[in-house]
């Protein structure tokens, strides 16, 4: 018989995470699981301490590829997985031992394609909200959408979610991107959805590294991340305006006080041409953005976006540069290795 959950892993160079990462795993309260681990060409201890876990526990299967990136390590996962519900844990983070019981328990009852909750920050002083989904997951929705609850556009990662396995493979969903990979994919899943349900309880733990090489979002301000979040944000909005026309205002809306200005704000720290690229998808974007929503963001953030279109970055630096700085807040943005 098939298992109830597969559960996605994909791991690279996590030697020092993987071991408490695996543990939560093993120690859900919905036990007919199979865990999936793909081994993306790691380089360090990570092989040996999860084909430790595999001797220990039935449940859980190594796989192996070259490296390739996040994006083909979770397809890899997909495509080997059986249960009749599907979920993503990357290997430096930690599951609440509840969690996946209370997602099926979910679906179950409401039949709905796939279910979202909560999310925290972890690290060695403990765990903290996150702060963009303070209104995302502030109480429990079954069969809700992200059209009737549109603070879900803010809900764009793929490891806080178990979805039918059916609705993933029916809709042929895949991740693609390099890196910022989990928006595209999680944007259209929503709104292909039939119906979503939303979970107020804490469903998984995103990790804030304090050793080992730091992740990608504690890495934000280099112009390659740049360039990437901004691949990540025009993508997003082809999927958005492909689908649902009536998303672009609060997508758009949450892209130019977040993404955007964090590219803008980068212009204290790199040259222009450094950030060339980002600039570019940055000014590519903006320009598709309805002026409507352009004449209701704050007048600094109106001035910043009008020397963006007119390819003025000199201005935006010196804007930027005496503008007191944006508070650092590694919590927000999108998730990648």
């Amino acid at each position: 018989m098939p298992p109830t959950l597969s559960i996605v892993v994909p791991v690279f160079d996590v030697e020092l995470y993987l071991s408490a990462c695996l543990e939560s795993l093993t120690g859900q309260r919905l036990t007919d699981t199979e865990i999936i681990v793909v081994d993306d060409g790691s380089a360090d201890g990570s092989r040996p301490i999860a084909d430790a876990w595999a001797r220990k526990d039935a449940r859980v299967r190594v796989l192996e590829q070259r490296n390739s990136g996040l994006s083909a390590a979770r397809n890899t996962g997909v495509r080997a997985a059986r249960g009749t519900y599907l979920a993503f844990c990357d290997g430096d983070d930690i599951v609440p031992p509840g969690a996946y019981a209370a997602h099926v328990a979910s679906l179950e009852a409401s039949g709905s394609d796939f279910s979202t909750g909560d999310v925290r920050r972890i690290d060695s002083t403990g765990v903290r909200p996150h702060p963009g989904y303070r209104d995302v997951f502030a109480r429990n929705r079954h069969r809700t959408h992200i059209r009737r609850h549109t603070a879900l556009i803010r809900d764009r990662m793929v490891w806080n979610k178990v979805f039918r396995r059916s609705f993933w493979t029916s809709r042929k969903l895949a991740f693609a991107l390099p890196a910022y990979e989990d928006a595209p994919v999680m944007m259209r899943a929503h709104i292909e959805a039939s119906a979503v349900d939303v979970l107020s309880e804490v469903v998984y733990h995103w990790r804030i590294r304090e050793a080992g090489a730091p992740s990608i979002t504690q890495r934000r301000d280099e112009p390659a991340n740049l360039a990437a979040c901004m691949r990540m944000v025009v993508d997003t909005f082809d999927v958005i305006t492909e689908l649902a026309e009536d998303l672009v205002l609060p997508y758009a809306d949450d892209m130019c006080r977040g993404d955007v200005r964090d590219v803008l704000d980068g212009l204290r720290l790199h040259d222009e041409h450094v950030l060339g690229e980002a600039l570019s998808l940055a000014r590519s974007f903006v320009e598709r953005v309805p002026a409507v929503l352009i004449r209701s963001l704050p007048a600094a953030d109106r001035r910043l976006l009008n020397h963006l279109v007119h390819g003025e970055p000199a201005e935006i630096r010196q804007f930027v540069n005496e503008a007191p700085p944006a508070a650092a807040d590694e919590d927000e943005g999108e998730p990648a290795r």
